[in-house]
């Protein structure tokens, strides 16, 4: 069952290589408690183990975030800066925006632009 959970999870939070140090963490679906820890934790290493410095985290097939997990993601951006990676969110709907402004989080270590596509284009 253990393998099974950790199977969903790590298919649920792909980090894919664009080239040698930038890469991609697309989302879909909901983002729960549980998802949102595990994001944490196995996006900032294996960052930390490709030595990344750009990642793109891609919202816009996220249906729902709790409080808890916009937290955790808040908590994901300030880890990544503190090893030296710029992160760029794109795709965020109107209702996680408002719980992100709800939860006062803070957003000025991280770029946030519309579209994923915007993003890549204006990273190269």
């Amino acid at each position: 069952m253990r393998a099974q959970q950790d199977t969903i999870n790590e298919l649920g939070s792909p980090v894919i290589s664009l080239n040698d140090t930038t890469v991609l963490l697309p989302l879909i679906g909901n983002i729960d408690t549980m998802r949102g820890m595990y994001l944490l934790e196995n996006t900032l290493q294996r960052c930390a183990a490709k030595n990344v410095t750009r990642l793109f985290i891609d919202l816009s097939g996220v249906h729902a975030i709790d409080s808890v997990s916009a937290q955790q993601l808040s908590k994901l951006i300030e880890s990544l800066h503190l090893i030296g990676v710029d992160t760029t969110l794109s795709g965020l709907r109107p209702d996680i925006a408002i719980t992100a402004v709800q939860l006062q989080l803070p957003f000025d270590k991280v770029t946030i632009i519309s579209t994923l596509a915007q993003a890549i284009n204006t990273n190269e």
